[in-house]
């Protein structure tokens, strides 16, 4: 593979498809000449998922030998979003590291890595306390109940947290790891990088406003809008009413009832037994505790022991652990590095929200810039916007509904005026893996906003696990051959020319 070209009047973006993940490089022109500015963000993806795409290639070989020839072993800047393993785990591994050959300049992260930050430490420590414990009740409850479903999902849930690259990884090491997180595969991921880049220009902590970074050798300027540095948004993770883009199979007893219609159950189908499924069968977990549906059987049945099994709670409370994991879990992807690149010369930006979910992108309202005598916000950025790397997959809560009178941030303030037509989306996202392969399913990405996106972009969304977008019935021959021209579309990766201009 040969090395990724910088247009000159403008910048290639790389989107690996690597799996579910996210890895990004961005090629740059480099400012008086030379080789391009090469901009890395993140490096990794869940392990499994690429069994889904047409390549089945491991991470480690795309990592070693793709994202390196991309870029010719050297990176002017490389930005680690948050400590999830679909984002990080590419770049560790116990034996011979992936990136132990790059050449990185300058890394950029959160303000949550800082260790001379209070609030950062607090949430460290708490989340680590959250880790151990977790691990505690999970190996109870394996003891307990031996290697079941409950057990499995706490398993994929640690392992997102410390970042094992290797579905078949022995789960005696995945859970040493668990008890030392700095030895995770995560922590050494950040602190690799963070290694390289202090040997050159630096690492840097980064929080929202300010002051616009330079991209150095770019001329590129980057708006950090996110992680917000008020704990209680970092852990608010849902949309609420409006804001919130309607799930898929969701429904309203209230409006069911007004339609005429029978309202529905209140829980998804997955989680009832109908009644006559399991009641029917004598020797069922439901017959045994209530009864069947036979009124024979109900007017003389033997009251049940006290000393009944079912009455026992010996291992019951261990499966609140899963409580914990989701617990744990909670406010890391409000953690993303939120960025805003402009573009020197158009002041076209590309939006890169890595995870944020509600509580991240609720705090952009408030996110300002100073910019010579000018006061730069979230609203004229997001409206200047011309790509979108879409939040956490196309999750329900990373990207938010509104309108533009909306005070907070939302889809409708993205590519206003004459950025419409250029606007496009990135999903990371390998469906079929996400909803067949876990367990409940995950909806990446959620139809809906799938469905916004495709209206908003005019057609122009690409997914990891799609082979390019396909032209719309609207959309004129050439209009969509404008966009078709400056995307290349390879089993590996999209490549996609924003012109500066």
């Amino acid at each position: 593979m040969a090395k990724l070209k910088a247009p000159a009047d403008g910048v290639a973006v790389r989107m690996f498809r690597q799996g579910h993940g996210d890895c990004f490089l961005l090629a740059f022109p480099r400012t008086g000449g030379g080789d391009p500015c090469y901009v890395l963000i993140d490096c990794g993806m869940k392990p499994g998922s690429q069994d889904f795409l047409k390549h089945k290639k491991a991470l480690r070989k795309i990592v070693t030998e793709d994202v390196f020839a991309a870029c010719g072993g050297h990176l002017d800047l490389m930005i680690l979003t948050h400590e999830h393993q679909d984002h990080l785990n590419g770049i560790w591994s116990k034996n011979d590291p992936p990136f132990e050959n790059f050449e990185i300049d300058e890394a950029w992260v959160a303000w949550t890595e800082d260790p001379d930050n209070d609030t950062a430490n607090r949430l460290r420590t708490r989340h680590k306390d959250q880790l151990l414990g977790l691990l505690n009740a999970r190996n109870r409850l394996a003891a307990a109940v031996g290697d079941n479903a409950n057990v499995k999902r706490i398993d994929q849930m640690i392992a997102l947290e410390l970042g094992s690259g290797d579905e078949n990884m022995p789960m005696a090491e995945m859970l040493a790891a668990a008890g030392d997180p700095e030895s995770s595969v995560n922590k050494q991921g950040i602190k690799l990088v963070l290694d390289k880049a202090m040997k050159k220009r630096g690492a840097f902590f980064l929080s929202p406003g300010g002051q616009p970074l330079e991209v150095a050798g770019a001329g590129v300027r980057a708006f950090i809008l996110g992680p917000p540095e008020d704990e209680d948004l970092i852990a608010d993770e849902d949309p609420k009413g409006d804001e919130a883009f309607p799930r898929q199979h969701s429904f309203s007893f209230v409006e069911a009832i007004k339609d005429g219609g029978v309202a529905p159950p209140p829980f998804r189908r997955h989680y009832a037994v109908p009644a006559a499924d399991g009641l029917d069968e004598p020797e069922s977990f439901f017959s045994k505790r209530y009864g069947t549906m036979s009124g024979e059987d109900l007017t003389d049945r033997t009251e049940v022991g006290d000393n009944a099994p079912f009455r026992r709670i010996d291992a019951d409370w261990l499966y609140s652990s899963e409580n914990l994991a989701l617990k744990l879990n909670k406010g890391i992807n409000n953690t993303s590095l939120a960025i805003a690149f402009e573009l020197p010369e158009s002041k076209k930006v590309l939006l890169f929200a890595a995870d944020a979910q509600h509580g991240n992108w609720f705090s952009w309202k408030d996110v300002t810039f100073q910019d010579g005598a000018h006061t730069v916000d979230a609203r004229d950025l997001l409206a200047r916007t011309v790509l979108y790397k879409v939040g956490h997959h196309g999750s329900h809560n990373a990207t938010l509904a509104g309108t533009l009178n909306d005070t907070y941030a939302n889809l409708s303030w993205m590519a206003q005026g004459q950025h419409a037509d250029e606007f496009l989306a990135m999903i990371t996202a390998v469906n079929k893996w996400a909803t067949e392969k876990n367990d409940p399913p995950w909806i990446h990405p959620l139809p809906s906003i799938k469905e916004a996106l495709l209206k908003k972009a005019q057609g122009r969304v690409l997914q990891t696990d799609e082979d390019g977008p396909t032209k719309p019935s609207g959309i004129s021959a050439a209009k969509w051959k404008m966009f078709t021209d400056r995307l290349v579309v390879d089993d590996l990766f999209f490549d996609v020319i924003v012109r500066d201009r």
